[in-house]
Formats: structure tokens, sequence, C-alpha cells
């Protein structure tokens, strides 16, 4: 059998065959967590440059916080966590 490639990012590859093995059990809070982060970073005016904004973050945060979201939101869904907490209200967003 032919090796797949590896995708091109290695920590997004490495945590894939994390959860590849299973056992990864659904972590809101850090899933909640990443999205804030990732919000934050699209709203500062500073694009995370300025280091005498202590409350901006660096850009150079954004592959590990993209990771985070993409691996935390793959191991609620497949958890089946995902399906209790279904939004009836037409909510899409849900409260974060």
């Amino acid at each position: 059998m032919v090796k797949p490639e590896p995708w091109e990012n290695p920590m997004l590859d490495t945590m894939w065959s994390f959860m590849q093995m299973g056992g990864m059990k659904a972590n809101y809070p850090a899933l909640k967590e990443a999205c804030m982060e990732l919000r934050q970073m699209l709203m500062q005016k500073t694009a995370g440059q300025r280091k005498d904004r202590s409350k901006d973050l660096s850009w150079e945060n954004l592959e590990r916080v993209k990771v985070t979201i993409i691996c935390e939101a793959m191991a609620l869904v497949l958890s089946g966590e995902y399906e209790g907490g279904k939004q009836t209200d037409g909510n899409v967003h849900g409260n974060l």
C-alpha cells in the first residue's frame, strides 16, 4: 500500500495521526479558546506587528490556532458530543 503524502502542515499531520489512534476526547473549552483567539487576531488593528500593544496576539500564532480549531472541531464531531448540543432554534452559530 502506498503511504499518502503528508499534509503540507506537519503540525496538522501529527494531530491527525493522534486522532486516528482514537481516544481523543472533545475539549470544548479548548475549541472555544482557540476560536476567541482567532477572533481577536482578526479584529486587532495592528495585525499583531506592534510589540507595544501587549493585548495584541502575534500572527505567528495563526497556524497553531487554526490547527487547534480544526482538530478540536473534528474531535467534537467524531466523539458524538456535537449531536447532543444541536440547536433547535435555528441559531447556527451557537453561543461562543
